[in-house]
């Protein structure tokens, strides 16, 4: 991801003196998440757009780095990846970083990229925003795998869970992310 010379300067000094434990769970092996080498297509309502944008600009982070920090939270917990920031590991790694460039916002899509499939949340409107970013495979994998526990598709529990980040988990999406919570 691209992050600023400074503030990873300023990560490393936070984590120098307040270090986090390392020993708390088994180790897993973070290696390839600071390649951005999967893309992941996301159709949002307007409110859910604009508020994404506008914590964005707030945070001076882009979409695609602010979604793959909630992605990786959401998959790892935050401790862990406050502890990739400190190490400058997994998402942070600076000696293996990949990117593709890309524009998070293509316009109009085909046919078969079509939001139809799905149900638009009543309160907030139709999901007329086509959002492609680019994760790390391992990212995408891990939410698939979440997504087929929750019967629904990746698109579709991507959208779900932004938008219960944004709003909270009693605007429509939340009987998406608490079906199958525990499995």
């Amino acid at each position: 991801m691209r992050i600023a010379r400074e503030t990873m300067a300023h990560w490393g000094q936070s984590a120098t003196d307040l270090a986090l434990s390392d020993d708390l769970i088994p180790r897993r092996d973070y290696a390839g998440l600071s390649v951005q080498d999967e893309q992941l297509r996301i159709w949002l309502p307007d409110p859910a757009k604009t508020a994404l944008m506008e914590v964005c600009n707030r945070l001076g982070m882009s979409i695609t780095a602010y979604l793959t920090e909630l992605f990786a939270t959401y998959l790892y917990g935050v401790h862990e990846v406050m502890r990739m920031r400190d190490l400058q590991s997994g998402l942070y790694d600076t000696d293996d970083m990949g990117f593709l460039d890309a524009d998070p916002y293509e316009g109009p899509q085909t046919e078969d990229d079509s939001p139809a499939f799905d149900e638009p949340v009543p309160e907030m409107g139709k999901n007329i925003f086509a959002l492609k970013i680019f994760l790390p495979a391992k990212l995408k994998i891990g939410l698939q795998h979440r997504a087929d526990k929750a019967n629904a598709p990746l698109g579709k529990f991507a959208r779900a869970m932004i938008c219960a980040h944004l709003f909270g988990r009693d605007v429509g999406p939340k009987f998406l992310l608490a079906t199958n919570e525990s499995a």
